[in-house]
């Protein structure tokens, strides 16, 4: 999201933290609107107790598979299921994470620790944190409407209607002790990694900066590997936060697998390991990795682009003034 080299860290002070959550936000929105089949894919492939091979009794064995496996069984809207819960998911996520990124690193002003990596880290895993605490009941949702093949939910309030009434109000937080453990360091990682490569001497080597190719580009290269690399580090707790937030409501996935109940976080990860392997910490990894290094590629690419408006805006209204 947000580089530190001396250009990019004179525009960041003068972005508020409202500013900086609202550019986030947008940014958010348009990349969850195209990338929701893939997610859809990825949860799809946590939550399934068989094999993800072919010929290993798993209703989806491969991204084109499962694609066509579920247009025709479910049509082709199904690869949007659970769409608005995303949406709500992403931007309240982005929101929270940009907008505590921004006080963070603006509070490590006055620490004098702001060109340090040590600020980049804990205002990346702070970031992770707010971001997920505010929009955690989303994502039960979003699992929830993905996971079914059979109709039980019909959308988002639906959800959190029955969800509230039957399982508790604390069910909306099902599975947010493994999404805190991956989000904080994750987001540290993704926030990290994008600073570093950012003021790679490559990209110093490269003509014409001030043109927006360049800038695409240089957000495009960064926000992939460091989404790619973010993921791959957390990613059996986004498989264990899944399997643990589909508790309640295992039947409606009866369908397109076996289905198996778990008591609770270490009942889980027993039953996995010992049932489906150690390999079984992986599924959707592939899916998971396209996502996730799209996501991160185009969140950087409309927030650079975003911040970059605001910013402009923002010097033409100082200069009329």
């Amino acid at each position: 999201m947000i580089t530190l080299n001396n250009k990019s860290e004179d525009k960041t002070s003068k972005l508020s933290a409202l500013e900086s959550s609202t550019a986030g936000a947008v940014s958010g929105f348009l990349t969850r609107a195209i990338l929701q089949p893939l997610d859809v894919l990825k949860i799809r492939f946590q939550l399934q107790i068989e094999s993800t091979r072919k010929n290993c009794g798993g209703l989806y064995h491969g991204i084109f598979q499962s694609i066509r496996t579920i247009y025709q069984r479910e049509g082709l809207s199904a690869l949007w299921k659970g769409h608005i819960s995303a949406q709500a998911l992403t931007v309240t996520y982005v929101m929270g994470q940009f907008g505590t990124y921004t006080v963070f690193m603006h509070l490590s002003e006055y620490l004098k620790l702001q060109e340090s990596g040590i600020a980049i880290t804990i205002s990346g895993g702070m970031a992770g944190l707010v971001g997920t605490l505010f929009s955690f009941p989303f994502d039960v949702a979003r699992t929830r409407l993905i996971a079914q093949s059979i109709p039980k939910y019909s959308g988002l309030i639906d959800v959190l209607r029955k969800m509230y009434f039957n399982e508790g109000f604390l069910s909306l937080w099902k599975g947010l002790s493994p999404s805190i453990l991956m989000a904080v360091p994750s987001t540290a990682i993704q926030f990290r990694m994008y600073t570093y490569l950012s003021m790679s001497p490559a990209f110093d080597s490269i003509k014409d900066k001030n043109i927006w190719g360049y800038q695409i580009t240089k957000s495009a290269v960064c926000g992939i590997t460091a989404g790619v690399c973010a993921k791959v580090a957390v990613y059996p707790l986004d498989v264990l936060k899944k399997r643990m937030q589909i508790r309640g409501s295992e039947e409606m996935r009866r369908h397109f697998g076996t289905v198996v109940v778990y008591e609770n976080i270490f009942d889980c990860v027993w039953k996995v390991t010992y049932y489906e392997g150690p390999i079984s910490w992986f599924k959707g990894l592939k899916p998971s990795l396209i996502k996730s290094g799209a996501f991160s590629g185009l969140i950087f690419i409309f927030y650079e682009m975003f911040r970059e408006t605001i910013l402009t805006y923002k010097e033409k209204s100082l200069t009329k003034s």
